[in-house]
């Protein structure tokens, strides 16, 4: 079974489901998922996991993302985006180049954050977004988000829209991050664009077309990238036979030294078996084995 990850290009328009489920489609693909929502109204990386990979869906989720956010002042949006009931909220004209550097250090680092009410988030076992179509009222909590490093790439006076360059962890939003901004400057703000340029070692100069994947029939493969990618930093144990016969049966082996963690656990051709943690006894117990 061919698994992998692939560096696709979302187009605005298609959900990140709707990118997973037209792959799904490829030959030779059992099972898909994506490693980072992007909405629909957003483009850019989408890394898409492959069969097997899907395993390693959480170590994806890890990486750093960075985007390119276009945010327009003087309005507000009930999405946070341009995709919602866009109302006057503030004199543009008000804010200026040096007013938004000044107030972006305020957005670094570990800050609070509330979630849109139109997101994917759960609450209740159910997604915000399908609550608020509802009318219902919901209560949403700040969360901590950790943004790495923001910077204004240039600003339009005339039409009161900034681009801001964003890396952050996981669970940061971007309409968010606007909303925040154009509060803080009094002005009020929404998201009128965003793209994906990164997520870890993915670029968006690198990402192949959705359009293009589905159309390669089999010849898709050749974009597929290793499934280990998000592991390539740990720390890896070859095993001998007896010790990929432990693993397969979900038994501990011995970690090559007393550092615990996370390690790679590789067969004798030196492909990806399993990966495991390590505790303070020095034994490795597997936690994912990918092949049997």
């Amino acid at each position: 079974m061919t698994s992998g990850i692939l560096n696709v290009n979302k187009p605005v328009g298609p959900s990140s489901f709707a990118v997973v489920r037209n792959l799904r489609r490829l030959p030779g693909v059992l099972k898909a998922g994506h490693g980072g929502t992007l909405d629909p109204a957003a483009e850019g990386v989408l890394p898409i996991l492959i069969n097997a990979a899907t395993r390693v869906a959480d170590f994806v989720h890890e990486w750093p993302k960075t985007y390119v956010a276009t945010i327009t002042f003087g309005f507000t949006s009930d999405t946070g985006d341009g995709e919602g009931t866009i109302s006057p909220a503030g004199d543009p004209a008000t804010v200026t180049r040096p007013g938004i550097e000044m107030a972006l250090p305020a957005f670094t680092g570990h800050i609070q954050q509330v979630p849109p009410i139109y997101s994917a988030l759960k609450q209740g076992g159910e997604a915000l977004y399908r609550k608020a179509r509802r009318g219902e009222q919901v209560e949403r909590v700040a969360r901590q988000v950790e943004i790495h490093a923001i910077r204004l790439l240039d600003y339009d006076a005339a039409a009161a829209v900034a681009r801001l360059e964003v890396t952050s962890g996981r669970g940061m939003y971007v309409r968010s991050l606007a909303h925040d901004l154009g509060s803080a400057l009094g002005t009020g703000a929404y998201l009128s664009g965003l793209t994906r340029t990164a997520v870890g070692p993915l670029m968006v100069a690198d990402a192949v077309p959705m359009a293009m994947l589905a159309a390669a029939g089999e010849g898709w493969m050749r974009w597929l990238l290793p499934m280990d990618l998000p592991l390539r930093t740990w720390p890896a144990v070859a095993l001998d036979a007896a010790g990929v016969a432990a693993i397969r049966q979900g038994q501990p082996v011995p970690a090559p030294n007393s550092t615990t963690g996370r390690y790679r656990l590789l067969g004798p051709d030196g492909d990806l078996l399993a990966w495991g943690e390590a505790d303070a006894t020095r034994r490795i117990q597997p936690r994912a084995v990918f092949s049997s």
